[in-house]
């Protein structure tokens, strides 16, 4: 629960939080551009994707409008937030969006990011979490699993969605370049038309907001009790 104590502090004061919005329109998309999936390897993947899109707004400007109220919900709690991008037209590589949570020293960077499916019954929320032998910085798996597990539950119970657990990847970027503990939370399928219906609503996106802020909540609660 949100109970604020009576010493008059906030529950998050001294908290630092990166959020990064996935994507972004950028006239380099679609060019050929790629990066390093990891520090450790010379394996590429292509850069600026587009992400999906529902029937009314893109994965992009859903990332954002949700970050933008994640970013004011968690300073209202007394986290400080660090915004990986606060507009849509930005170019912005993956890389540059791991700098910026480490270089700052964030205690967590949270990505926001929405699903997509051939099939289109698919449904429901996952968080990936960081994994394998290409992560620059392993000592960051512990703490992402537990804030992702906290977080699908946290998001799933708030929302009523499916919760389709946490998936870990050694092949995203955004995690083998972190150096902080960090978590993409997939928050719906934009190919489910009843999912997309909700998402781009703004009551729905609230309760992610108050999903996402409530485990991060439990996840620095059961950090410190340790």
């Amino acid at each position: 629960g949100l109970e604020i104590e009576d010493t008059g502090r906030l529950p998050l004061d001294g908290r630092l939080i990166c959020i990064d919005p996935g994507h972004c329109v950028t006239p380099l998309a679609g060019k050929g551009y790629t990066e390093q999936v990891s520090p450790l390897s010379k394996e590429t993947k292509p850069l600026y994707s587009t992400g999906t899109r529902g029937k009314n707004i893109t994965e992009e400007q859903l990332n954002l409008a949700v970050g933008l109220k994640l970013r004011d919900y968690l300073k209202e709690l007394g986290a400080e937030v660090i915004m990986t991008r606060e507009v849509s037209e930005i170019t912005i590589t993956l890389q540059e969006r791991c700098r910026i949570p480490n270089e700052a020293g964030a205690d967590v960077c949270v990505r926001l990011h929405a699903d997509s499916s051939t099939n289109t019954s698919v449904h429901g929320v996952s968080v990936l979490t960081p994994t394998g032998n290409l992560l620059g910085t392993p000592s960051i798996v512990d703490e992402s699993t537990r804030l992702g597990q906290l977080m699908v539950d946290a998001v799933a119970e708030e929302t009523g969605a499916k919760n389709r657990g946490i998936m870990p990847r050694s092949d995203m970027t955004g995690f083998n370049f972190s150096e902080v503990p960090t978590v993409l939370i997939e928050m719906g399928f934009m190919t489910n038309p009843e999912e997309d219906a909700l998402l781009e609503t703004d009551e729905y996106q609230n309760k992610i907001v108050a999903g996402i802020a409530d485990s991060l909540l439990q996840w620095y609660e059961e950090g410190s009790s340790q």
